[in-house]
């Protein structure tokens, strides 16, 4: 199991890679990432990688604005599913 510091690190790679337009410096853990320009498409885009990465699958009702707001939500849910 990674630990949250690997987790954070990794997804804060993969949400940038989904938002290039947004630079690395500019993504803190609890940046609200729909204002920073997700939306319902590059979210399922950052929903594969992070299960592809992380070797997890998460359920539909997993896949929310909610679980998916910020960095921290992202750890967060993934964290639970590593458990």
């Amino acid at each position: 199991m990674k630990t949250i510091d690997l987790i954070t690190e990794e997804t804060k790679n993969i949400v940038s890679s989904v938002l290039p337009n947004i630079s690395r410096e500019d993504l803190s853990e609890s940046s609200n990432l729909f204002s920073l320009g997700l939306d319902s498409v590059n979210a399922m885009t950052l929903v594969l990688k992070l299960q592809s990465n992380f070797g997890i699958r998460f359920a539909v009702n997993d896949i929310n604005a909610e679980n998916f707001q910020s960095i921290e939500t992202i750890v967060q849910l993934i964290n639970t599913k590593q458990s």
